[in-house]
């Protein structure tokens, strides 16, 4: 074979065409970008010139190919007429997969439906951040074995049971994994969003540490108490 500098321009583009071909076809033996070999280079993506159409590279060439195209994409987000023609590609590219979509949509309404306490856990902390009232201590492990717990409940005794706040997040409470509870759905419909609930059965705002009460409600909370 001639040296790819030798190559003329009709022969270049005749293999970078089998080259693309090659990774459409094989989507599973093809390699991925940063994966480091034996001898420490790495892969730094395909290319029609190297050797078996793979580039591989030292670290500092890789860490500064992953900078230039940094760079060269803030430069580029910059430009209005890159962001217009961007805009208009996805728009029409995403309007024709129409299949995509609905296999996307049908996934989710799928995994939401197979993963309902993982669904309520990232429901609950996306509201709980727009509020500001995620705190910064809160247990995500514990939050997450109470609501496997509530679903394994539900499934063994047929009555619905949820994670509830013990002091609700509409009148100041933290969402915090101690003022957390499993309660079955009835007692939590009871309770409603009363931050005075008081139960003898279940945990109320007496068995939540004084630092997460609201501020507002400390004096009647501490007057209740002395009763």
């Amino acid at each position: 074979m001639h040296p790819w500098n030798e190559i003329g321009f009709l022969e270049r583009k005749k293999c970078a065409l089998e080259m693309r071909e090659w990774l459409h076809a094989n989507p599973d033996k093809r390699i991925k970008t940063g994966h480091v070999r034996l001898d420490g280079k790495i892969f730094c993506g395909y290319g029609v010139g190297y050797s078996d159409g793979e580039h591989w590279a030292s670290k500092a060439v890789f860490d500064k190919r992953c900078e230039d195209s940094r760079m060269q994409m803030r430069r580029l987000r910059k430009s209005e007429s890159y962001k217009n023609k961007f805009n208009s590609y996805a728009k029409e590219r995403y309007s024709q997969r129409v299949d995509v979509r609905e296999k996307m949509k049908a996934r989710g309404e799928k995994w939401s439906k197979e993963n309902k306490p993982l669904r309520a856990l990232y429901s609950s902390h996306r509201r709980t951040l727009k509020r500001n009232q995620l705190h910064a201590d809160h247990n995500f492990l514990i939050e997450e074995q109470m609501r496997n717990a509530a679903d394994a409940l539900t499934k063994q005794t047929g009555i619905e049971h949820h994670v509830d706040h013990i002091i609700p997040i509409k009148h100041g409470g933290w969402h915090h994994h101690e003022n957390l509870q499993i309660l079955p759905a009835p007692v939590n419909q009871s309770k409603s969003s009363s931050p005075f609930w008081v139960s003898s059965e279940y945990k109320d705002f007496r068995s939540v540490p004084q630092s997460l009460w609201p501020e507002p409600l400390i004096d009647f909370y501490l007057a209740i108490q002395s009763t």
